[in-house]
Order: structure tokens, then sequence, then C-alpha cells
């Protein structure tokens, strides 16, 4: 008895050492920052992969262009695409934002989706 009345201060110690490096908090910080980090990612990725898709997409004219075996058609249908787009400068910029986040949305699902 007189034994363990002499531990009882350090073994309170040690317990409240223990109690404050719990694993839990230091897992769901790391991978707080490890999900945070993903999703900037995704996001990156996702907004440069748009950018350099549209870029390529306004290059297809001039590159199909000089085909000479090349469909009329397809560059008629690529330049009237572009043509089109140009209206959107037009447009009224409420629906603009509400394309845009709908946009973002279906994005941000796609991209979060785990099966």
């Amino acid at each position: 008895m007189r034994e363990e009345d002499t531990f009882q201060d350090l073994s309170s110690l040690f317990a409240a050492e223990d109690r404050a490096l719990e694993a839990k908090p230091f897992v769901d910080d790391v991978m707080g920052k490890v999900r945070r980090r993903s999703l900037v990612r995704r996001g990156v990725l996702l907004a440069v992969g748009g950018a350099g898709a549209v870029v390529a997409a306004l290059q297809l004219p001039g590159l199909l262009g000089d085909w000479t075996m090349l469909d009329n058609t397809v560059v008629n249908t690529i330049s009237s695409a572009q043509q089109q787009a140009g209206l959107l400068a037009s447009t009224d910029p409420l629906w603009l934002g509400i394309a845009a986040v709908v946009g973002l949305c279906v994005a941000a699902v796609t991209a979060l989706e785990r099966t």
C-alpha cells in the first residue's frame, strides 16, 4: 500500500502526458492537411486542364485548315462553334455566372466522387 502511494504522483503525471499525446487528434490534423492539399491539387489540375482544352480548341481551325484532304464541314463546324463562343460576350452576366456555378458544382462532384 505504501509503495502505491509513493508512485501515485508519478503515475498521474504519466497518465496526463498520455492523454495529451493521444493519436486521434494528431492523425486528424495530418489527414486534414493531406485532404486539403489533395483538394487544392485537384482544383488546380481541373482549372489548368480546362484552360489547356480551351486553348487547344481555339487552335484547331488553324491546324486543321492546312490539311487539303480534310472535309470542310469539320472546319466550318469548329469555326461556327468558335463564333458562337464569341456570343458569350453579349450574354447576360447573371446567366454566365449561373452556368459557371453549375459547371463548378458538376466538376466538384465528379472530382470528389469515390466509388
